[in-house]
């Protein structure tokens, strides 16, 4: 008898654990983001032009995620995603401007650094599941950047590290048979005249668990806070993997 009481259990945990590994999902993925920067800052002066000042141009990005669902019933699934977004120039400014108490003359060679780079903490739940993939949730996007310019009278820095709320959605489309599919991905806020989002979209194809995706990303900024503005763009085509087990 316990023999076969043993052998039940057994059998029992085994179900479990493959019916617990049929639900149990993670995925994970990185791409490389060529990057086009566009738009002005401004600091208790002038607004400073990203291009025609500051000599910013095009740059190279990355980005990686990880995300795990689970069957845990009204407990929303887990993603994270890290972007590098970072930027360093050398420009000649075309007028006099005055940018966190600093002064700067026109024809003046300053250098710079903007660093927008941050960390996507989203909770989100599952709405389709099938040939049409939807997830929705909320994102909580940590910025850890500045934005600092340093001339001949010295560095004006203005900090970006503020916890930002998104709502989130992530959306794929597979057409059936083939392998490939469509992919949108957005995260988006918008508060009076504060606005930031976060758009993906992309084609990729997959073969067992390996999908290879090649797509295009904006991300646009436009914040206001006392004699503190941002109006920042940064897009341009991104090539990635991702892993879904």
């Amino acid at each position: 008898m316990k023999k076969i009481s043993l052998a039940v259990a057994m059998i029992a945990a085994s179900a479990a654990a493959s019916t617990q590994a049929d639900i149990i999902g993670a995925s994970a993925g990185a791409y490389a983001w060529q990057q086009s920067w566009d738009g002005d800052v401004q600091s208790g002066g002038n607004a400073i032009d990203f291009n025609n000042d500051l000599g910013y141009d095009d740059d190279n990005g990355t980005s990686f995620y990880v995300a795990l669902e689970h069957p845990v019933p009204l407990l929303p699934n887990l993603r994270l995603q890290r972007t590098s977004l970072e930027i360093d120039g050398q420009g000649t400014l075309t007028r006099d401007y005055t940018y966190d108490g600093k002064t700067y003359s026109a024809g003046e060679s300053v250098q710079s650094s903007t660093d927008l780079s941050h960390t996507d903490a989203t909770m989100y739940y599952e709405i389709l599941d099938n040939w049409v993939n939807l997830d929705v949730g909320l994102s909580v996007r940590l910025f850890d950047g500045e934005i600092s310019i340093t001339g001949a009278n010295g560095e004006g820095s203005v900090e970006f590290d503020a916890p930002l709320p998104m709502l989130y959605g992530n959306a794929r489309f597979n057409l059936p048979f083939t392998g490939l599919y469509a992919h949108a991905l957005a995260n988006v806020i918008s508060v009076g005249d504060n606005t930031v989002s976060d758009m993906t979209v992309g084609l990729g194809y997959e073969v067992a668990v390996v999908a290879l995706e090649l797509g295009y990303r904006t991300f646009d900024v436009s914040l206001e806070d006392d004699d503190d503005e941002a109006n920042i763009t940064v897009d341009g085509l991104y090539i990635g993997v991702n892993i879904d087990i």
